[in-house]
């Protein structure tokens, strides 16, 4: 077998695949029920990899005067069975629920059956035939990447309102638009798979480059995403509404059954809210507001109430929304932490006052403190000196 730079190419891509694929197995997931459908993930991206890295080998393997017409074959079998993959992978970190046994053994079943009748056509067919079956192969490999792009968008609208809906929070949404940049990128990739198709040695190689490169983007994404699952799984999961706690009906005395009405419901509207008032400030002492993965649900239920009624706390005692407020006590922290030390990286400011995202973090400042960061950070280190 002579090995050319092409093949060279191929082997060192396979051996690269296959070890991230390696990589991705070895990621250790903790058993916990928040967890499944991120371990499901690593099997799905993991089995991929391997895969992809057998069957390059596979190519190299073949006889020469066969490589070009095989190279279009594998590559529409290959990108085929990545694309689900990746897309069902992809759903897994942020519309789990569409991802189930039966839609990704169903899809796996006509990929295989329509894999099997190319391999069949390119062994038995003249070289004129397969040709023809080979482009009708590639526009059912069209149609499937489009259809996965309509699940995808559909399922990320879904998501980004689901992650807004419960944390209130842009800034989070900002942080996960990875997932959303990475099935992009992996459709052009899979686009590009046609540069191997062509049979032209110098396309393929470049198109090898491209997803190799890729391969270790997707790996080092995938192991990001560790950090966002509990607080992904709280906002798509369905999860119980917190109840609060059942308080008995106070008897009113003979005193209290003469009190006038109008008094009695004075009564009533400050009572409604005192308990809330004193755990949240409780809460705010311990500095609760600066959890960036805590959603209205959950503070109301830290708080022994419910979304609703903390809701209406803001309004009618607060005179602002919770987030607005959370917002503000979060610049205002950050304020206090510019002042203690100016020289500090921004980045390390932005992140202990709960802000994932550095952008969202300046943006928000000017905004509601009507002043930079930088020009606050100036004056605090004028202040200082």
């Amino acid at each position: 077998m002579t090995f050319t730079t092409y093949s060279l190419l191929n082997v060192a891509s396979a051996v690269l695949i296959g070890g991230l694929g390696v990589v991705i197995a070895s990621v250790r997931i903790t058993a916990r029920t928040q967890n499944r459908h991120y371990r499901t993930a690593r099997t799905y991206l993991s089995v991929a990899f391997i895969l992809l890295a057998l069957l390059k080998l596979v190519e190299f393997a073949v006889p020469k005067d066969n490589e070009n017409s095989l190279t279009g074959c594998i590559a529409l079998i290959v990108g085929a069975l990545q694309a689900m993959c990746f897309t069902a992978s992809l759903l897994l970190f942020i519309r789990p629920q569409w991802v189930t046994p039966r839609r990704v053994w169903s899809q796996l079943a006509v990929i295989l059956l329509a894999s099997v009748a190319l391999v069949l056509c390119q062994v038995l067919l003249p070289a004129a035939h397969y040709r023809v079956a080979l482009i009708v192969a590639s526009l059912l490999y069209v149609a499937l990447l489009a259809f996965y792009t309509v699940v995808f968008r559909k399922a990320y609208r879904q998501f980004g309102n689901d992650m807004y809906d419960y944390y209130q929070e842009e800034d989070l949404n900002r942080q996960l638009r990875w997932i959303g940049y990475t099935f992009y990128t992996s459709l052009v990739v899979g686009c590009l798979v046609f540069l191997s198709v062509s049979g032209i040695q110098g396309l393929d190689s470049l198109f090898i480059i491209i997803y190799s490169a890729f391969y270790v983007y997707l790996t080092s994404r995938f192991i990001n995403y560790g950090q966002y699952v509990s607080t992904v799984m709280r906002a798509v999961l369905p999860q119980p509404e917190p109840v609060a706690p059942m308080m008995p009906e106070p008897q009113p005395d003979a005193a209290e059954a003469e009190e006038p009405v109008d008094e009695v419901a004075d009564h009533d509207e400050q009572d409604r809210y005192a308990g809330i008032g004193d755990r949240l400030k409780v809460w705010v002492d311990e500095r609760r507001y600066l959890s960036a993965d805590l959603g209205v649900k959950d503070v109301a239920a830290e708080l022994g109430t419910t979304p609703r009624r903390l809701s209406e706390y803001f309004s009618e005692v607060v005179g602002e929304d919770f987030v607005k407020w959370r917002l503000r006590l979060r610049l205002q922290y950050a304020c206090r932490l510019i002042e203690q030390n100016p020289g500090r990286p921004m980045r390390e400011v932005a992140a202990e006052a709960g802000f994932g995202d550095r952008s969202y973090f300046y943006r928000k400042f000017a905004e509601v403190l009507g002043i930079t960061v930088t020009r606050y950070k100036q004056q605090a280190s004028t202040t200082n000196a």
